[in-house]
């Protein structure tokens, strides 16, 4: 069972970090200031940032702001933070157009990630016992392979085909 204070959970300290280094990054990008994007938001600067503060506990960054945030910025490190903290992995739906080259390359990028997979788990077992570093380092590269398959599987999708 959670520990909650007052029924809520506490802000995800990575989440908060994730959210400002997208600020950070594409304000330089987009041309705007910590200002701009807080008012863009509807919220004064320093609201903003209390909301990304991981110790202040009056506000939370809202759904609604969130997704605001995102439409904004075009970045979508903060959303796919928690889908891969959920068991998730976020992929776009491309619309543009899929080619076989497009293929080729992400079938072998997806097979080289595999392969590390494989690897990793035949190192840690070699001994009969897996330690934390190498469980951890199995999981990275499983993390690694499932993106890569993912956005194999997104491209495939999107892949022109002859009826």
């Amino acid at each position: 069972m959670n520990d909650y204070t007052l029924n809520k959970q506490p802000k995800d300290p990575r989440l908060c970090k994730s959210i400002l280094k997208t600020i950070t990054i594409n304000r330089k990008k987009l041309g705007l200031e910590f200002e701009d994007v807080a008012n863009e938001l509807g919220l004064q600067p320093g609201t903003l940032r209390n909301k990304l503060k991981p110790s202040y506990d009056m506000g939370d960054m809202t759904l609604t702001e969130f997704m605001h945030f995102l439409e904004l910025t075009g970045d979508y490190a903060a959303l796919e933070y928690i889908a891969k903290k959920f068991g998730f992995v976020l992929v776009c739906e491309k619309k543009a157009h899929t080619t076989t080259m497009d293929i080729n390359i992400l079938v072998d990028r997806s097979n080289i990630e595999n392969a590390d997979v494989f690897k990793a788990v035949k190192v840690a077992m070699s001994d009969g016992e897996v330690t934390p570093q190498e469980r951890d380092i199995i999981l990275k590269e499983i993390e690694e392979a499932q993106s890569a398959n993912a956005e194999l599987k997104d491209l495939v999708l999107h892949l022109s085909t002859k009826e």
